[in-house]
């Protein structure tokens, strides 16, 4: 059944993993009402993983260890327990992310179990929420709506289909469907793709099942998580690393990586055509051991199935009980395509938070940096914070057009933009000091170059006059 709309609500967070969290703690502490709205039954998103989650589209498994150090993970004032390892397990880092929304307040103001459907502009102004939870939809309307729901939203799957795979016998799934190695002990596998995720359970299959098979059909740069006994991320985030020039960036880890393990080649490995920090490095730990004690056979991309093999673009064939596809996801956000997407499929953001020309939206977490996103995360919270309360305001729309055009520019001319999720890429130095320095020059701007709906006094001065129109 279908609720009609309630009163007006000041802000919507969409998400409850690290980004929504982060944003809700922040408007906790500045006594803004909001609502948190979750798909799953508990907070953590990707790290809430077991029977209360939708695993069917998380990005999860049961192995799944955080790749950035607990160290710079945990939220500020709010440390990982001592007692956690260095790299915690997905069942520890939610419990972690748990006991920050209990200690902060913020379990009993999230709905949980609820998907959001549409979001969309509201003639009034402000935003109209429609929902689903325990059969009942209903659409509300809010301010302020905060998306925080991540960008692994929909599996990818090749486009088009790969020849044969309707004759294909085995088992096709993506690696959002993939749990454990158990179902796969003495099968032959085939692992498509080269991300953290294909190099984890690559690895993990190869204990198990009688033949890994890891098809790339191109090559990345493999960096363990620690270098000089620094996990990389610690590096990443610590201040002398942020001031240091790109290009000295690049050749010390260049150097340090050739130190630890020679050419990625001599592993069996594609050499990459490209440099590092030129596109998303893989992860990984154990991999290249695998690799030099034979336990994973590396093959070029898929050309085509036949009923019971998998045939590669070199003419080489392997039998296949089961083909795992880590190729990635799909944005799919509950908005209209013109909200926040460029004609290429991008998000067009403002410091990669505020969508041009739709006031009282936010992107919250929507980065790929190298590290950890929780810092990022909380800095992006309290940015948007200052926007909803007056205490910043956001320049005026050439200026933001102009930030954001730069950004899509810099992003393809170093990464490419095969994919969409490109555009997501940051420098993690250099986009901290531009978004401080924006919270710094939008305290001090003149009230005409901001935005109608900056200031929650007059926000709150126009709630009635919303919901009436309503």
């Amino acid at each position: 059944m279908t609720s009609p709309q309630v009163g007006t609500r000041d802000v919507c967070v969409i998400g409850a993993g690290i980004s929504g969290l982060a944003m809700m703690s922040s408007l906790r502490r500045r006594g803004i009402d909001f609502v948190g709205l979750e798909r799953d039954d508990a907070v953590g998103g990707v790290w809430n993983f077991g029977p209360a989650s939708s695993q069917s589209s998380h990005p999860a498994y049961g192995s799944l260890h955080l790749n950035t150090s607990s160290k710079v993970t945990g939220f500020t004032g709010f440390p990982v327990p001592d007692d956690f390892p260095r790299y915690p397990r997905h069942d520890q880092v939610a419990s972690y992310l748990e006991r920050f929304a209990d200690a902060h307040d913020l379990t009993g103001r999230i709905e949980f179990g609820t998907q959001v459907h549409q979001v969309e502009p509201s003639p009034g102004g402000g935003w109209m929420v429609t929902s689903r939870s325990g059969g009942n939809t209903r659409t509300r309307h809010f301010r302020e709506v905060v998306m925080a729901s991540g960008h692994h939203s929909a599996p990818r799957l090749p486009d088009p289909a790969i020849t044969g795979s309707e004759v294909f016998r085995g088992r096709r799934l993506h690696s959002a469907d993939y749990t454990d190695p158990e179902p796969f002990r003495g099968k032959e596998v085939t692992v498509v793709g080269f991300g953290n995720s294909a190099c984890d359970i690559a690895v993990e299959l190869s204990r198990v099942a009688a033949r890994t098979v890891l098809s790339i059909r191109r090559g990345a740069h493999v960096v363990p998580k620690t270098l000089m006994g620094l996990p990389i991320d610690e590096i990443a985030a610590s201040r002398w690393w942020s001031f240091l020039p790109f290009r000295v960036q690049r050749k010390l880890i260049e150097v340090l990586l050739h130190l630890s393990r020679g050419r990625i080649a001599d592993y069996g490995l594609p050499e990459p055509d490209h440099r590092v920090m030129d596109a998303p490095i893989t992860i990984s730990d154990e991999l290249l051991s695998r690799l030099s004690h034979g336990e994973i056979a590396i093959k070029p991309g898929i050309r085509e199935f036949t009923s019971d093999q998998v045939v590669f673009n070199d003419g080489s064939a392997e039998d296949a009980d089961a083909v795992i596809l880590c190729t990635g996801y799909d944005m799919s956000l509950p908005l209209p395509d013109d909200v926040a997407f460029d004609g290429d499929g991008r998000l067009s953001l403002f410091q990669r938070i505020v969508p041009l020309g739709h006031d009282g939206l936010y992107f919250a977490g929507f980065l790929r940096p190298v590290g950890a996103l929780t810092r990022l995360a909380e800095l992006q919270a309290e940015w948007i914070s200052d926007l909803i309360t007056g205490q910043a305001r956001l320049p005026g729309r050439d200026e933001m057009a102009a930030e954001v055009h730069g950004h899509l520019d810099r992003i393809a001319r170093r990464y490419g933009a095969q994919r969409p999720e490109d555009a997501l890429n940051v420098d993690v130095g250099s986009y901290v000091r531009g978004l401080k320095r924006e919270r710094r020059r939008g305290a001090h701007r003149p009230a005409a170059d901001a935005h109608p709906h900056n200031g929650l006094t007059d926000l709150r001065r126009r709630s009635a006059e919303w919901s009436s129109a309503s």
